[in-house]
């Protein structure tokens, strides 16, 4: 059996309006989680790489609830992967999980 947690947000601004989405699946293989975040803020332009630009608000909202919701993904994935027999401080490095593997 395979156990698979879904941790989501929503980041709503001053005036309760959504301005972005965030999600994340852990499966308790050691791996560091990766948020995907979707964001509905009103884009400003871009940058020379092609990255969206926000109003400074949006944008230290998003990345406020992006750090709290990863702070959550990493303690539900240490728990997760310590019940597989992983060990589980190799969620906070990434790629640290590749070299447990045949230990």
């Amino acid at each position: 059996m395979k156990k698979t947690v879904i941790l989501t947000d929503e980041v709503v601004d001053k005036n309760g309006i959504k301005i972005a989405e965030m999600s994340v699946a852990l499966e308790g293989d050691g791996k560091t989680p990766i948020i995907q975040t979707v964001g509905t803020s009103k884009i400003l332009g871009f940058r020379d790489d092609g990255t969206a630009i926000i109003g400074e608000t949006d944008d230290k909202l998003i990345e406020k609830h992006h750090q709290e919701l990863m702070a959550e993904a990493i303690k539900e994935q240490k728990e997760l992967s310590k019940a597989n027999g992983i060990d589980p401080s190799v969620v906070n490095m990434i790629n640290a999980e590749k070299e447990n593997i045949n230990e």
